[in-house]
């Protein structure tokens, strides 16, 4: 079977339209999403772990901090990839 990627996205457009999550699939595995507080301040979180992300590293904060930054990283990237391909689909209308 062939390897999954790092990150995938999740979202369930029929019980919960609001929310596109980010599953990581490698150890520790967990979904994140994007977190809106206010108007400027948005941030990725993690908001259900299926692995111990704590236990994981040890309790090493700057290694939890890095996968989310690499996270952030690729969701980022993954946004800015749907705007293109919104883009290229107005100019082929």
């Amino acid at each position: 079977m062939a390897q999954l990627p790092k990150f995938m996205i999740a979202d369930d457009p029929v019980t919960d339209p609001d929310n596109e999550y980010i599953f990581h699939t490698q150890e520790p595995r967990f979904f994140a999403k994007r977190v809106e507080e206010d108007d400027e301040t948005a941030y990725i979180d993690i908001v259900q772990e299926i692995d111990d992300v704590e236990a994981y590293y040890k309790n090493d904060p700057a290694k939890k901090e890095q996968l989310i930054e690499e996270l952030e990283d690729w969701y980022y990237a993954y946004m800015e990839w749907l705007e293109e391909d919104e883009d290229d689909e107005e100019e082929d209308d």
